[in-house]
């Protein structure tokens, strides 16, 4: 274990450079845009956009790994992110932002894929949920971190854009400093999305499902802590918060799904998140210390969905499957993060701000009943791309 956590060091460094300055510019882009006028309905377009990106780039990243291998792959999209965040700065419009975010989206799928394919590989079954908890924790406290960077970071002016390029480029350097092992590859074609819901229908909507979840969070969360009257400052603590709160059970819970029934795990952390969320609707207007409080313990079940739901997958393939196989849990992601912010977007139109929340609720407790029903999933052999 302490082997392979080592000759995993490198990926995951690289990694939090790189989420570091995409969880400041997440919240920038959703503050920026609410900063020059723009309602709901079009950040979450913006947002939306990100993520049409990312199943886009689903479709084809495990080819492109396949050829370039993951280290050159990696350096790719980092330095293609790098210079779409800096072309952002250049003209301040939604549809412009758009337009490169859904680039920008396309780079993020490959480093999805490179990242989660690389450790799902070199760990053995028996290790895949506690090392995909690490590779959480990592992502959730850099993307933690980075929220804290708006309170250095004007939202007004250039700096976001410096920063979040700076450290995308910075994040080539640890993967490429020195020979490390990487993961063998076969030349395996990408997953279709019907056999990959025929291999897993609870992982097809784990992985829609924390598509919703992360990318409402992500892109809406910050309009309904302006709209309850949050400053910048106190916005990018309620974002530290539930990042930090998902962080924070993502070691615990998965070795207990390594241990134990893995789909009972997913149902109940699916149940508690609907509480949660909807504990924080029905209180609207909600105390900021109590909305803290309970946004911890949301984030720290609901951000394991997102594992929960690939380990879970990871059950019924073998190796050879394995890049291909998390290309389509990266598009299923994608088909529920371009869906969640139009959505819950419509449900605080429509209930004003707690609408956020109680939308939080209904997507979870929907997984959760989901993952009630037996589902009999045909033999990995017989989906064969």
């Amino acid at each position: 274990m302490a082997l392979l956590i080592r000759s995993l060091i490198p990926p995951l460094l690289s990694l939090t450079l790189l989420i570091f300055g995409s969880g400041l510019f997440s919240t920038f882009v959703s503050i920026r845009l609410e900063m020059s006028g723009f309602d709901v309905e079009v950040i979450g377009l913006v947002t939306s956009a990100l993520y049409i990106g990312i199943l886009i780039g689903s479709l084809k990243a495990s080819r492109w790994i396949s050829l370039l291998g993951h280290v050159r792959s990696f350096v790719l999209f980092a330095g293609a992110s790098a210079a779409l965040v800096l072309l952002q700065a250049v003209w301040i419009d939604p549809w412009y932002w758009a337009a490169l975010r859904l680039i920008g989206g396309i780079c993020m799928a490959g480093i999805f894929v490179v990242i989660e394919s690389w450790l799902l590989i070199l760990a053995s079954p028996s290790l895949r949920g506690a090392i995909l908890s690490i590779y959480l924790a990592v992502f959730y406290a850099a993307l933690s971190a980075g929220q804290l960077l708006i309170n250095i970071a004007d939202p007004s002016g250039l700096s976001p854009f410096f920063i979040t390029a700076g450290l995308s480029a910075l994040s080539i350097i640890p993967i490429t400093s020195k020979k490390i092992e990487t993961p063998k590859l076969c030349d395996t074609p990408a997953m279709k999305l019907n056999h990959f819901f025929k291999l897993s229908p609870l992982g097809f909507m784990g992985g829609i499902i924390s598509g919703m979840l992360l990318a409402v969070i992500y892109g809406l969360l910050p309009v309904y802590a302006t709209e309850i009257g949050l400053s910048v400052s106190q916005i990018g603590t309620l974002m530290a918060i539930v990042i930090f709160g998902g962080l924070s059970l993502q070691w615990p819970i998965g070795r207990w799904a390594d241990k134990g029934n893995r789909k009972f795990v997913l149902n109940l952390a699916s149940f508690l998140s609907a509480i949660l969320a909807l504990s924080i609707a029905l209180q609207h207007p909600i105390h900021p210390i109590a909305l803290n409080l309970i946004i911890w313990f949301f984030g720290g079940f609901s951000f394991t969905l997102y594992p929960l739901s690939m380990a879970y997958v990871c059950e019924k393939i073998q190796e050879d499957q394995i890049v291909p196989a998390t290309g389509g849990f990266v598009l299923s992601y994608s088909l529920g993060a371009i869906a969640g912010p139009l959505c819950a977007a419509f449900f605080m139109d429509h209930l004003g701000s707690a609408g956020l929340f109680y939308f939080l609720s209904l997507i979870t407790l929907t997984l959760a009943c989901f993952g009630l029903y037996p589902a009999k999933s045909p033999a990995p052999e017989n989906l064969d791309p």
